[in-house]
């Protein structure tokens, strides 16, 4: 599939790139494509998972690297950032990927689950940036890729919020790092077929009104059915890095539209106005969401694929 978006095969050669969140997923798949592109991938990863994503790569003949690393510590960040020095070098690329996303409502979260979120999905960037910078920032080159996340659901408060606290701080850095050579971008991947989605997906489906199987054949952009194939993501985010990282630097970019500008899917059009929802319902636009009033609804499936079609448009 790499040869569809006209990278060379060693595009990455020499590239040390840190993954967190490599174990399974996106971030498997971007380590794992990462060295076959001739990068040296670090997987920082609090589970036994990442050490699979090791062996795989270096079955593979890559090279890899597996580090036990919660990111919302800061001696656990600085212990991955000593040990990928003393392998590899410094590092070139940092994916931050790494994600805690529990299903629950404002009411019924407990702070300190809250707290958790915040420490690994925004915090534990934090701590990864300000560990990897100075190695970038010396050579006056390096790309920062954060992945965010841009449709907001019900009981998804905790994540959704430091998801959007993670493209403000992509923002900030852009401006602080970009005239020394350094990109950051904040990816939003989008439905992506992981094991994690397929955990939310079977929490949170009852409370949108869908199936689990409904849930999961949401879709984003007309090329898939369904959810996008987490090898797909890695694609995305690899063609970023490599192509599309000076164009996109301080944005906010979707995996669509680089996979689009890759010329790995067509052009998506603009969608036609959604259909009148079914008689008695209720829609009203929210920031870029549309949220749906708790009536009943013929088919609720179809009622959220119009609420990301217009949440796509504005």
């Amino acid at each position: 599939m790499v040869d569809r978006l006209g990278l060379a095969a060693d595009a990455l050669a020499g590239r040390v790139a840190v993954v967190t969140g490599g174990g399974q997923g996106i971030g498997r798949e971007i380590a794992v494509l990462f060295s076959q592109l001739g990068a040296k991938a670090v997987i920082a990863e609090i589970a036994d998972t990442g050490l699979e994503t090791e062996r795989t790569i270096r079955q593979a003949g890559g090279q890899a690297l597996f580090v036990r690393t919660d990111v919302s510590s800061e001696a656990g960040v600085a212990r991955l950032a000593q040990a990928t020095q003393e392998a590899f070098g410094p590092a070139d690329i940092l994916i931050n990927n790494a994600i805690l996303a529990p299903v629950a409502s404002v009411l019924e979260m407990a702070p300190a689950l809250w707290d958790r979120v915040m420490a690994v999905n925004l915090r534990g960037a934090f701590l990864t940036c300000q560990a990897f910078l100075p190695g970038m920032l010396a050579r006056k080159r390096g790309t920062i890729v954060n992945m965010v996340s841009t449709e907001a659901m019900p009981r998804l408060s905790a994540y959704i919020a430091s998801k959007q606290g993670l493209v403000g701080f992509s923002q900030s850095l852009a401006a602080e790092v970009g005239p020394e050579g350094v990109r950051v971008i904040a990816f939003a991947p989008g439905m992506v077929d992981t094991p994690g989605l397929r955990a939310v997906g079977g929490q949170l489906a009852p409370h949108l009104g869908l199936s689990q199987e409904q849930f999961l054949s949401l879709s984003l952009h007309p090329a898939y059915e369904g959810l996008m194939p987490a090898g797909h993501a890695a694609l995305a985010t690899a063609y970023l890095v490599v192509a599309l990282a000076d164009e996109y630097h301080g944005e906010t970019v979707t995996g669509y539209a680089v996979l689009e500008r890759a010329g790995f899917l067509g052009p998506s059009t603009n969608p036609s106005p959604p259909a009148p929802l079914p008689q008695g319902e209720r829609g009203e636009a929210v920031g870029a969401t549309l949220v749906v009033a708790p009536t009943a609804v013929a088919d609720r499936a179809e009622a959220v694929r119009q609420a990301v079609a217009l949440s796509e448009r504005l």
